[in-house]
C-alpha cells in the first residue's frame, strides 16, 4: 500500500480530531502557530497516521498525538518522527521533548535518539498536553536535541 506524508493544514483538523479519538488519544486539537501535524494518508487520501509539534518555545518542541492505524509498519513510523523533527528544525526547534507512557514506547523512542530526562525543563509545562500526559503514573519523559548540519 502506498502512503504520502504532508504537513496538515487547518482544513484537516476535524478529520485529525476524529482519527485521535478513533485511536484513544485526546482529540480537540488545532492546527495553529504553535502546534502542527504531519499526516500520512493512504492512497484514497483517507488518515493511516499523524504525529504533532507543539512549539513550547522558539528552541523546543513537544511531539505529541502519535495515532497510527495498525496497517502501518514500524518504517512508516520513523518516517512520521523524521517528518516532523525536519519541520521542527526548519522552524528552528533544536530540543524534542516526547512523553513516553508504555515501556515498549521508551524502546523504540530510545532506538529513535529520543533519552530520559534527568531534570523535568519547565517549559513542558507550557503544554496542557503534556501535562495531562504526566498524569499518568508510568509516564517519563525523553528528549533528543537535533542533529546540527552547520560545518
Amino acid at each position: 500500500m502506498y502512503y504520502q506524508l504532508r504537513i496538515a493544514t487547518e482544513e484537516d483538523a476535524p478529520a485529525i480530531n476524529a482519527f485521535l479519538e478513533k485511536g484513544q488519544a485526546k482529540g480537540g486539537v488545532t492546527i495553529a502557530d504553535r502546534t502542527q501535524f504531519v499526516v500520512m494518508e493512504d492512497a484514497d487520501h483517507q488518515l493511516a497516521g499523524c504525529l504533532g509539534l507543539e512549539r513550547l518555545n522558539e528552541q523546543e518542541g513537544l511531539l505529541r498525538s502519535l495515532v497510527i492505524s495498525d496497517k502501518l509498519g514500524q518504517g512508516h513510523i520513523v518516517s512520521l518522527f523524521q517528518s516532523v523533527q525536519t519541520l521542527g528544525e526548519k522552524r528552528g526547534v533544536d530540543t524534542f521533548y516526547v512523553v513516553a507512557n508504555h515501556a515498549s514506547s521508551k524502546e523504540f523512542l530510545a532506538l529513535m535518539g529520543f533519552s530520559p530526562l534527568k531534570k523535568m525543563p519547565k517549559s513542558i509545562w507550557l503544554s496542557e498536553h503534556a501535562k495531562e500526559s504526566l498524569g499518568i503514573e508510568q509516564a517519563v519523559v525523553l528528549q533528543k536535541r537535533a542533529v546540527s548540519h552547520k560545518t
